[in-house]
């Protein structure tokens, strides 16, 4: 594997967080696009990526890494007066290249036909991806076939509308490949533009976040799936429905202004949900966002987003030594790969070179970079509408993602989305050993010690800021039973309150954040309640607040040397472990801490200095005086006094700050009582 040399000089001033210009997503793209050239097959329109085969098969995943390279090549073209390039010496033609490959392509006479357009097919994704390219690249693609060779390519396109599509994202592939083939001139169908448009809109919740399908499938597809495809058509047809296309402005407006908090200091954001081998193309509605003039962020933290979040992965080993982008985040990992993963997938990254439809001269170009809220503040930042609580911390730069509603209708899935949180640093464990994930950042339960499930559908209850929560089947192992989890956030650390109601004889175990490492050997410290790990300046910590009986130190998991971990090739957890001996009604909870820093056990341990449990409520003190109360499960009305402060009722959260002034209280039925500004203040 290897990263991409830039020879561009970087620009400090002008952008003071990465350095990047213009010229370096110009550069990348070079870089990019000579694998995919020098690789490509005889006739131009298969690209052979080394990879898992998709369950699409063989003709799908060779047309994969031919049109996703087009979301790179179509805004660069767009811009490119003559189609052509030159790196190392060589001169590449783009725009011949994609001429060549596509009539290949869509020629059924030809040995390289990508296929007949059916059903559900990868096809569908394909020709959407194929379409965009077709509009942008008009000049040096699109003009130069002749009236037959136009036809051939749209009628091959034509094929998508009368195919059947998942119920889901894909239903936009359809509206731009209809609405291209509308743009060109060609047949299309508007009945299913308007269709699909509107059958997507049933899919939004709220705060610019839609789901993906009929169940709370929240992650990057709301970037890479949803708004990329809504801002598309506003750009190709947003003016024959003028407040559709303002209502998707509005949407990715909000959208963007609540994703900047997943980002940390150094552009990571946590790796969370399915294909995130995709990477940094959840940076794609940001850019068309800001080409469009549809963003209220200062055109500085755009800036700062999209090239930092490109060179967080792009400084990376992540290129193979053919040209190609890799199977994996930040190293090759086939444990996170989906069965609709193939070498050609990765390209849908290639989204966030939208970026290059801002011409040169542009203002945006020479603005400098603005601090995003990471590189200004500590933050709490709740989304309600997605289930989500992003937590970052100014001064380790470190972004934490709680979840408490999104899921996967795959439960070989549930690492990716059902664990407590997520980590711009800390990564997840992703794969699956003897049957069972590592229980980083989860609390798993098992009949007999050996198989272990987690958490999978869920109902939320609360997204406040520091504080989130919801309920859960024990499933598969207890389908009557059922766990509620509050995880309350102080300062960067989480404390995990669960109630658990079975019948039967479970076991069960919570871990804290993976500690993953390249080579060398981290240090394990133990002390009776706690255990915590260190290597490379970064700590993982869990300590037993309440309940547990035994506690484990951090080590790989299933003794597998070879490692599980998303981002690294070695991780250890450590985990805390419990047996309820058919109790029917019970209580656990956590400390759980991921840091960038070297803090003492005996440090990390006093930052809870008190913790006790009484029937359904659990009161704790923090090392700053600071006291709270959690009131779980069935909500009684109750007098709460702490550090001198009295509040009555349903009361489900109270937290009171040392002077006793200061305090946050959250009822039942949703209501907020504060006077606490850091509650009252974004």
């Amino acid at each position: 594997m290897k990263r991409i040399s830039f020879t561009h000089p970087f620009d400090y001033e002008k952008s003071p967080f990465s350095g990047w210009t213009r010229k370096h997503w110009e550069e990348a793209f070079f870089v990019l696009m000579k694998g995919i050239v020098d690789n490509a097959s005889e006739g131009g329109a298969r690209q052979r990526i080394p990879g898992q085969r998709s369950h699409h098969g063989r003709l799908a995943d060779e047309l994969e890494g031919f049109t996703r390279s087009g979301f790179m090549t179509g805004p660069w073209l767009y811009r490119s007066d003559t189609g052509k390039y030159t790196i190392n010496g060589e001169e590449v033609d783009v725009a011949g290249f994609y001429r060549k490959g596509i009539l290949a392509g869509t020629n059924p006479e030809h040995p390289e036909y990508w296929g007949d357009v059916v059903d559900y097919a990868q096809h569908l994704a394909e020709c959407a991806a194929l379409s965009w390219f077709l509009y942008l690249s008009q000049e040096h693609v699109w003009d130069r076939f002749t009236e037959a060779e136009k036809k051939q390519v749209a009628d091959y396109l034509l094929q998508c509308t009368r195919a059947k599509y998942h119920h889901n994202n894909w239903l936009l592939f359809n509206v731009i490949t209809n609405t291209v083939l509308k743009r060109l001139g060609m047949p299309y169908s508007q009945k299913q533009i308007d269709e699909n448009l509107s059958a997507c809109d049933h899919m939004y919740i709220g705060e610019g976040w839609y789901r993906d399908g009929n169940i709370n499938r929240i992650d990057y597809y709301n970037a890479w799936g949803f708004h990329f495809y809504y801002l598309l058509w506003v750009l190709l047809d947003g003016e024959s429905k003028p407040e559709i296309a303002e209502m998707h402005k509005q949407r990715v407006r909000e959208f963007v202004r609540n994703f900047r908090y997943f980002f940390g200091a150094d552009g990571g954001t946590p790796c969370f949900g399915r294909s995130m081998i995709y990477r940094f193309g959840y940076l794609s509605p940001i850019a068309l966002g800001q080409y469009l003039g549809a963003l209220d962020v200062p055109p500085g933290e755009v800036k700062t987003m999209v090239n930092l979040g490109a060179k967080f992965f792009l400084e990376k080993e992540i290129i193979t030594d053919n040209g190609f982008l890799g199977m994996g985040y930040l190293r090759p990992c086939e444990a996170m790969l989906e069965h609709y993963s193939c070498g050609g997938s990765p390209y849908w990254a290639a989204k966030a070179f939208s970026i290059l439809l801002i011409p040169e001269d542009d203002p945006f170009w020479s603005i400098p970079e603005e601090p995003l809220p990471i590189h200004r503040k500590n933050y709490s930042m709740p989304i309600r509408s997605a289930g989500l609580l992003l937590v970052g911390d100014h001064k380790t730069g470190h972004v934490q993602l709680i979840n408490h509603k999104s899921y996967h209708d795959h439960q070989e899935y549930n690492a990716k989305y059902t664990n407590f949180a997520y980590s711009s640093i800390f990564s997840y464990e992703a794969r699956e050993v003897y049957g069972s994930f590592n229980c980083d950042n989860s609390l798993q339960f098992s009949e007999d010690g050996i198989f272990f499930k987690q958490r999978w559908s869920m109902d939320t209850l609360y997204v406040e800021k520091d504080f989130i929560a919801s309920t859960y089947p024990l499933y598969e192992m207890d389908e009557e039973g059922r766990a509620t989890t509050y995880t309350l956030v102080k300062d960067d650390f989480m404390v995990n309150f669960h109630q658990v109601s079975t019948r039967k004889s479970l076991i069960f175990r919570e871990g804290g954040y993976p500690l993953g490492f390249n080579e060398g050997e981290p240090m394990l410290v133990s002390v009776p309640g706690g255990e915590a790990a260190y290597k490379d300046g970064k700590l993982t910590f869990l300590r037993n607040l309440y309940g547990y009986q035994r506690q484990v130190k951090a080590l790989p998991y299933q003794e597998v040397l070879g490692g599980t971990n998303v981002r690294y090739p070695h991780s250890i957890v450590p985990r805390l472990e419990y047996e309820n001996k058919r109790k029917n009604l019970f209580y656990l909870a956590s400390m759980v801490y991921g840091k960038v820093g070297s803090d003492s056990i005996q440090q990390l341990m006093s930052l809870v200095t008190d913790f006790k449990v009484e029937g359904n409520t659990a009161t704790i003190r923090f090392y700053d005086g600071e006291s709270a109360l959690m009131q779980i499960g069935e909500v009684e009305k109750i007098q709460v006094l702490l550090n001198g402060a009295s509040f009555s009722g349903l009361i489900v959260l109270a937290r009171v700050d040392s002077s006793g002034r200061n305090h946050f209280v959250l009822y039942q039925n949703g209501k907020i009582e504060t006077n606490w500004e850091k509650y009252t203040c974004d």
